[in-house]
């Protein structure tokens, strides 16, 4: 995938001495520019180089990676939302159910034998209710199955439905991607149906940890691809560190991960696009990722708005003055422009005027392949079950939501408002409690909301040069990295306020969903960071690595005092050793592992922000030449 780090730096001109190159053109025409092939390799244009990775980024990567695993262990089996429905669908592939109708997916008994104490036995008033302030034990006054009594599936019941009259197993209504993932890595480790349960769903649990472990590197990119400087890209990279919901639904297993991947990728490719790369071989990476979403959620349903506004925006970022584009070595202006070099050649010819039609052809071809790669599932579904997304427990369950009153609007758009934001950043529990502290929920949207505006308002009146793109333009591509989020909103209201029409209950409200736009929302609240701090924008990465520390030790004190200590007792610094021995002992793997691994975590922590602050006082103290910023975001 091609990565651009601004606009290509043009070749000087005039060095060429007279005659070099073949014989004077006749009077009146310019000069015969040679072909690539036919000039020397010293004097072929180069492209911009691709930039190398920061150590600091990868230091933050390795970061989230480890905050994943630490979740993975605190969130004990059966804790992440759905989870017990996602796995059933991993264990009916293993063993030959395929993908039944709506309705007829019955979980399997050896599954149901112990995530029924979370949904509905003996832990669930705790975990779904808030029932410990109601008297009911947390998990630390509870002692699990000790570790070498643990059964595996098979021998909890097998693959069999059960048949208790319980609802179906909803998550038929998802394609089937991450699911046959999953079953093909449970297949091809060793011994794996022999290992028990919760190591089975530690296995897929690493699995969904491995895809949204790029997730700081995306966003990194995509920054730069958008034309940020250094600290500002490292800032994006940082960003997703700050929400501790998203840290939580990468940490178990779900199908909410392969859509933020993809998406997140499919950004990266977008941020260029938005930055006048219009070749076929991009669109056909834009193409390849909406593919994938398609084949996660129906969310990615509106990604073809955002793909047409990135390639629309893209257009009129090309369009510039034919002058200052005659600067440019012709190779690296009609590549960029109209996306044809040598055997890749898209958007069609650039019209009379230098100026490159409207890439109606790369377009398509992101669009049109990303449909042929997922959109066959849900025309199976229309074709089968008379709708796009079936219902899939082909049924009107009963709602265990409170009611909403006043029956009206404003009651509906209060609850669905507030509770989007607090689950964005701190979906903590099944419902809540666990919840993280209003002021950090408030606070942390406050400056989102700053920051998302600053980074438009910046975008439309600075950064561009008189023949460059204009405001609208200009302004319209921060909000393109910010459509999948708008749109997921949307969705979610839609259904959510469909739902409270008929049940008068807040129904399927869940930030989460928001999490498919994560890397267009850092590369945007990076860019108005570095505004905001002016000539200080080098310190970005600290502030938001400062930030993210805040966020994480909030959310684990929330998660810890209500899971993992004892009915009134507080957490202290005293207390940490027996969350962390509480923790151990309900955990798949030995105590040594969960205790090194929340080390190992706290470790990176004490590298990795202290290291943004001594890089930021090594660049004050290094000289510099003031190069004025490409993308206008910082001063």
């Amino acid at each position: 995938m091609p990565e651009k780090s601004g606009s290509p730096t043009p070749e000087p001109t005039g060095s060429r001495e007279p005659g070099q190159g073949g014989a004077s053109p006749p009077a009146g025409q310019p000069p015969a520019t040679p072909s690539r092939e036919s000039r020397p390799r010293a004097e072929r244009p180069r492209g911009p180089r691709r930039p190398e990775i920061p150590a600091l980024v990868l230091l933050i990567t390795a970061l989230h990676v480890a905050l994943l695993v630490t979740y993975s262990f605190v969130y004990t089996t059966w804790t992440g939302y759905d989870e017990a429905q996602h796995v059933d669908m991993v264990y009916g592939l293993q063993h030959g159910a395929g993908w039944p109708a709506p309705g007829e997916k019955m979980i399997a008994t050896g599954v149901a034998a112990t995530s029924d104490d979370f949904d509905r036995g003996r832990f669930q008033d705790m975990f779904q209710s808030g029932g410990k302030r109601r008297g009911s034990p947390s998990f630390a006054e509870i002692d699990p199955t000790p570790r070498g009594s643990r059964l595996s599936f098979d021998e909890l019941g097998g693959a069999t439905p059960v048949d208790d009259g319980r609802l179906s197993n909803q998550m038929i209504q998802h394609p089937p991607l991450v699911y046959a993932v999953g079953a093909g890595l449970l297949e091809v480790l060793p011994g794996a149906e022999g290992w028990t349960y919760d190591q089975q769903v530690l296995a897929l649990r690493l699995l969904n940890i491995l895809i949204v472990a790029p997730l700081p590197l995306l966003a990194w990119a995509a920054a730069r691809r958008f034309g940020l400087p250094g600290p500002l890209a490292t800032a994006a990279a940082a960003l997703p560190l700050a929400v501790p919901g998203f840290t939580r639904v990468g940490a178990t297993f779900n199908n909410d991960g392969i859509l933020i991947l993809a998406t997140g990728a499919l950004a990266v490719v977008l941020a260029g696009v938005l930055r006048g790369d219009l070749r076929r071989r991009t669109a056909a990476w834009a193409g390849l990722w909406f593919g994938v979403a398609m084949l996660s959620k129906a969310f990615a349903f509106a990604l073809p708005f955002t793909i047409i506004a990135a390639y629309l925006v893209g257009w009129r970022y090309a369009r510039r003055d034919p002058e200052r584009e005659a600067a440019q070595p012709p190779e690296q202006t009609t590549e960029r422009t109209t996306g044809q070099t040598a055997g890749d050649s898209a958007g069609g010819p650039a019209r009379g005027d230098g100026r490159p039609r409207l890439p109606v052809l790369p377009a398509a071809i992101a669009v049109g392949l990303g449909l042929a790669i997922g959109g066959w599932w849900w025309v199976r579904n229309y074709l089968l079950y008379d709708a796009v997304q079936p219902n899939g427990w082909a049924a009107n369950p009963p709602r265990r939501e409170p009611l909403l009153l006043p029956d009206s609007f404003f009651t509906w758009f209060w609850y669905f408002f507030r509770t989007m934001i607090s689950r964005f950043w701190g979906g903590l529990g099944m419902f809540e409690p666990p919840q993280l502290s209003p002021v950090a929920i408030v606070a942390a949207t406050v400056a989102v909301i700053g920051l998302g505006v600053t980074a438009v308002v910046t975008a439309a009146r600075r950064g561009a040069p008189a023949a460059g793109p204009g405001w609208a333009t200009r302004a319209a591509a921060p909000l393109v990295l910010l459509a999948p989020v708008a749109f997921a909103y949307l969705m979610v209201g839609q259904r959510s306020w469909a739902e409270y029409e008929r049940y008068t209950r807040g129904i399927a409200v869940q930030g989460r969903y928001l999490y498919l736009g994560l890397v267009g929302l850092a590369v945007v609240l990076a860019a108005g960071l570095g505004r905001a701090l002016g000539r200080r924008a080098g310190w970005a990465p600290a502030v938001v690595l400062t930030g993210a520390l805040v966020m994480q030790v909030l959310a684990l004190i929330a998660v810890c005092s209500y899971y993992w200590l004892p009915r009134g007792v507080d957490l202290t610094p005293a207390r940490v050793p027996d969350v962390v021995s509480a923790v151990a002992r309900w955990a798949p793997l030995p105590c040594g592992i969960t205790v090194a691994t929340v080390t190992l975590t706290a470790l990176l922590w004490a590298v990795v922000l202290p290291l943004s602050v001594i890089r930021r006082h090594r660049e004050d103290s290094a000289p510099r030449t003031h190069v004025p910023s490409q993308s206008g975001y910082v001063e």
